[in-house]
Order: structure tokens, then C-alpha cells, then sequence
């Protein structure tokens, strides 16, 4: 990355995403943080203490902010600093993973903080927006909206929970009709679910829109229509080879301003994150809102 000598930088810490071992983390900030910045260290305990960062973040104008969690802290962070000068580093926590993944951050801790060293260089990332909800890599309606919004009251986290909540609740889940426009383009169709794509990725490598672009402007619409319990397997091989938009129950479009229409509310979620929502939901795409440390 260009240079960083004299560089203030604000570390956020979610001590619980993926099951974080603390204190690990901390020794590997302290002991590969580059040595020319200085640096504070934040740990979000609380839900509560989220207005009281993000006003500090926004406050002190950092020129780095380090989200060390899952997407769910990377969207709080992501928020704060939209649109300005500060820069996104990530080292990545959670228990999915999608953002830093589909961004190529390593998921070593370690090899993650040398990337906002010489490591790493900045780009522009999109930024979407649902009902005036930012996320920065997926958002969803229908099935996996529901399994984010059971993923979050479970008790026990990682990729075997996602796993097992999907099987027990694919046999009682109702398919729903969703009528969307698509930049003025109308469009209605039964759906498992939509996925509002800036990132390809749910994370854990499950690529949901494997041809997404988070630099180019537009959102990945992605709705996989109604399957039988038995295609269930080769639906979710294709998530992983990266072939999911090759499926026949598959239809992709890209938009910017995309409003959908369902039959009753329910939950939606951005960025992993779950929200009951009406029946009318809105979204739009921001280009270039967050500068982001990559890997050169």
C-alpha cells in the first residue's frame, strides 16, 4: 500500500463473531500492526455501544479503520466511513466470511493485518442500500432470509449451523411470488428466494452470484425458483464450483434501482444481518462509497 508513515488507524474488535478467541487476536494486531501507525484499539462488547462508534469512527477521521469480525461488524464499520477518505481494512472473524472472501483478505489474522502494510493497496467498493439499510455484500429475501433470521436467535454458531438449519427447514418452507422492476423492467416469478448481490458470495465460499462485480455498479438480482428436495445437492455443488448461474432454476439480471412487491412481510437480510420488512422493499446501488484494503 502507498505509504502510511504518520497514519492513525482505529481497530473494531466484535469479540464474539465465529467464536473469536480474543485475546489471540489482539497478540497478532500487537505484534503485526505496522509499526509506522498508530493505532486504538475498540472492542464491541455490546450491541448498545454501536452509536457511540460509529460517532467516534466518523469523529476522529481516521485513515484506517480495521474491522476485525464477520459481515455483520464490516457493515457497522463500512457504514461510518462511507464516502469518505478513511479506508477499510479487514481482518476476518465471522463465521462466514463473505466480504473479505470475495475481496481475496486472507483468512489467517496474521497475513490479513500485513495487508494494511505494504501488502495491500486501496480500491473502490460499491455500496447498496435496502430500505435504507446499507450492506456491502448480500442482502436476501426468502429462504435464506429466513435462515439468517434463525441463524441469529441460535445458540451455536458456524458453517455446521447454517447447514442444519437448512435441512430442517427447507420440507415446511412456501415458496412465495415476488414481483419486481428492475430499472423499469417488470418482472414476476415464484421464488425459493432473491439474493441482492454486490459481493458473488454468502461466504464459506457458497458463491450465490459467482459473475458479481462489487466495482461495477450494478447489483446482481439472483432468484432461484422452486426445486424438489432431491435437487437440493447439485443446486448447492453449483454454489460451490461457482456454476450456480448456469442452473436451469436460476435467472440472473443486474440493476441499480430495484423495487420488489411479495404477498406478506417477512424477514430480509444484509449483510447476514435479519430485519422484518413490509411487503414493498426497495434497493439501490451507491458506486465507489468505501475505500477498501486489498491485496496488491
Amino acid at each position: 500500500m502507498k505509504e502510511t508513515k504518520g497514519k492513525r488507524a482505529c481497530i473494531i474488535i466484535n469479540p464474539v463473531s465465529g467464536g473469536t478467541d480474543k485475546k489471540q487476536v489482539l497478540e497478532v494486531i500487537k505484534q503485526n500492526f505496522p509499526k509506522d501507525i498508530t493505532y486504538e484499539i475498540i472492542v464491541w462488547e455490546k450491541p448498545e455501544q454501536k452509536e457511540e462508534i460509529i460517532q467516534k469512527i466518523r469523529e476522529r477521521k481516521y485513515d484506517i479503520v480495521v474491522a476485525a469480525g464477520g459481515d455483520g461488524t464490516i457493515n457497522q464499520v463500512a457504514q461510518a466511513i462511507k464516502d469518505t477518505n478513511t479506508a477499510l481494512a479487514i481482518i476476518p472473524l465471522g463465521s462466514g466470511n463473505g466480504l473479505a472472501r470475495h475481496l481475496n483478505i486472507p483468512m489467517n489474522a496474521k497475513k490479513a493485518v500485513e495487508l494494511i502494510g505494504a501488502g495491500g493497496k486501496e480500491i473502490l467498493i460499491d455500496a447498496c442500500v435496502v430500505n435504507n439499510m446499507p450492506f456491502f455484500c448480500t442482502s436476501g429475501i426468502g429462504f435464506d432470509a429466513l435462515i439468517g433470521k434463525l441463524f441469529a436467535e441460535s445458540k451455536t454458531r458456524g458453517f455446521l449451523t447454517y447447514i442444519r438449519l437448512t435441512l430442517s427447514s427447507f420440507i415446511r418452507y412456501k415458496p412465495q411470488r415476488y414481483d419486481l422492476n428492475i430499472d423499469g423492467k417488470t418482472i414476476s416469478s415464484m421464488a425459493f428466494l432473491i439474493t441482492f448481490a454486490n459481493a458473488s458470495q454468502y461466504g464459506n465460499n457458497a458463491y450465490i452470484a459467482p459473475q458479481a462485480d462489487i466495482s461495477d455498479g450494478f447489483i446482481d438480482v439472483v432468484i432461484l425458483k422452486p426445486f424438489k428436495f432431491w435437487q437440493m445437492l447439485p443446486i448447492g455443488s453449483r454454489m460451490f464450483n461457482k456454476t450456480l448461474n448456469t442452473s436451469p432454476y436460476v435467472d440472473v439480471y443486474k440493476g441499480q434501482n430495484i423495487s420488489v412487491t411479495r404477498k406478506s412481510s417477512g424477514p430480509v437480510h444484509f449483510d447476514g444481518e435479519p430485519e422484518e420488512m413490509a411487503t414493498s422493499i426497495n434497493y439501490r446501488i451507491s458506486k465507489g462509497s468505501v475505500r477498501a484494503i486489498v491485496p496488491v
